[in-house]
């Protein structure tokens, strides 16, 4: 009996420890996040904006973000990626930038909540992308 007590006890104890450092975790890049894309507007040179989806678009429903590793991964199995080529946590925020084939793109994390806007910008249009983030 005494020993499933102290079983018992050991168990509690390692949960109460776990628990807030679980809570604690951040979206500052520290580890990889899965990020959806929930909303996209394209907007054209002459400022023209409409809604838009991730498939009339050609982008990914979802977003692999690896800042350690320094890549976003589309999620959808195309096999797409591209650089991240800066990255830094300011007020809260994790912002990530790279560039490919002529365009450039952002990415602002709230460290706190995961949501997150971005675009992708050419010299003809840009679009505005905004989602949210888990943790693995």
């Amino acid at each position: 009996m005494m020993r499933l007590l102290a079983a018992a006890l050991c168990v509690a104890t390692s949960l109460g420890i776990t628990w807030p450092v679980a809570a604690q975790t951040k979206f500052d890049g520290s580890t990889p996040m899965l990020c959806a894309v929930t909303a996209i507007s394209e907007c054209t040179a002459d400022g023209k904006c409409e809604r838009s989806t991730p498939q009339e678009e050609n982008l990914p429903n979802f977003v692999r973000v690896d800042v350690k590793g320094g890549m976003l991964n589309a999620n959808d199995g195309s096999g797409r990626k591209t650089a991240i080529r800066a990255s830094t946590v300011v007020d809260g925020l994790l912002m990530l930038q790279g560039y490919e084939n002529g365009k450039a793109w952002n990415m602002v994390i709230g460290t706190q909540t995961g949501r997150w806007g971005g675009s992708i910008v050419e010299d003809d249009g840009s679009f505005a992308v905004f989602g949210a983030c888990t943790l693995p």
